[in-house]
């Protein structure tokens, strides 16, 4: 899904997009354009996965979060995976920049619309890595705490994680899903107005570093760019899944935007259990 000229390049993006809503929620859901620059010319914009045309089914539904940024200055939009019911991950860059509060969606197919198997829980409370490095994304991982737990339904449920014996396996050659509500083109101006998700290749992190070079370090995973699939605007944060299990965190995608035909990055969730583990109240295995 995402074209682009011949040639890797060594910036990536991430993006904070504007979102448009329904009257009866406008009040709460006015999103407006933020973007953020990172340093030596790498272009931050809040990723979002590019997504198949068709919409994702209930299964997809139940494992994905929407997060609502909110801002002294207005809104934006970010992905997530519940993985208790008291915590959500995300990714660090979503929260970095003067987030006030949140509202975490969860039970959404259609996200700008008040659906009757949506939950809706405001917090405050999120931390992101220690060890985050906004200049190049590094340990681009955040949890969210809900003071209200996710009630577990056929509309919500737990995203499991990995366990620590998979913190061998590379998932290189594994067929894995990315979902959320991102832009399904560079030249969009609106997130999707419905879940979407793409089946994409995990490939090595040699193969990815053609085109980010050392943005590309042990503790990321990428997903193949063929046929144009991958992240756009809106979908960072979102998951990664191979087998049932949440193997990547959206992260970046190259300055070539949403067509570019390259990789997609994530947040290797193998790396990053002990993190986890200690930000959480998830039992990991």
């Amino acid at each position: 899904m995402r074209e682009s000229p011949d040639g890797t390049t060594n910036k990536l993006q991430v993006v904070l997009p504007k979102i448009t809503v329904s009257e009866d929620l406008e009040e709460e859901f006015k999103m407006r354009d933020i973007l953020e620059y990172f340093g030596e010319g790498l272009k931050a914009i809040l990723l979002t996965t590019k997504k198949k045309r068709n919409g994702a089914g209930n299964a997809q539904h139940a494992l994905s979060a929407g997060l609502v940024l909110i801002y002294d200055s207005g809104q934006n939009f970010c992905g997530g995976s519940l993985i208790t019911r008291r915590y959500v991950l995300t990714a660090a860059h979503c929260l970095f920049t003067r987030v006030e509060s949140l509202i975490v969606i969860l039970g959404a197919h259609r996200i700008r619309e008040t659906e009757s198997t949506q939950q809706r829980i405001p917090t405050t409370n999120y931390k992101l890595h220690e060890q985050y490095n906004n200049n190049t994304l590094e340990n681009d991982l955040a949890m969210v705490y809900l003071p209200t737990p996710a009630n577990l339904n056929r509309y919500v449920q737990l995203i499991a994680l990995p366990s620590r014996a998979d913190v061998s396996n590379s998932f290189v050659g594994s067929e894995a899903r990315a979902s959320g509500w991102g832009f399904t083109s560079s030249s969009g101006n609106d997130i999707s107005a419905v879940l979407r998700y793409i089946n994409v290749p995990v490939i090595s992190n040699d193969v990815c570093r053609r085109t980010f070079n050392q943005l590309v370090r042990a503790a990321t995973i990428c997903s193949s760019g063929e046929g144009r699939k991958g992240l756009c605007f809106g979908d960072s944060g979102g998951p990664l899944v191979v087998d049932g299990k949440l193997v990547g965190v959206a992260s970046f995608v190259g300055y070539n935007g949403c067509e570019g035909g390259e990789p997609s990055a994530f947040s290797r969730v193998t790396s990053f259990l002990n993190w986890i583990d200690a930000n959480s109240d998830a039992v990991i295995s």
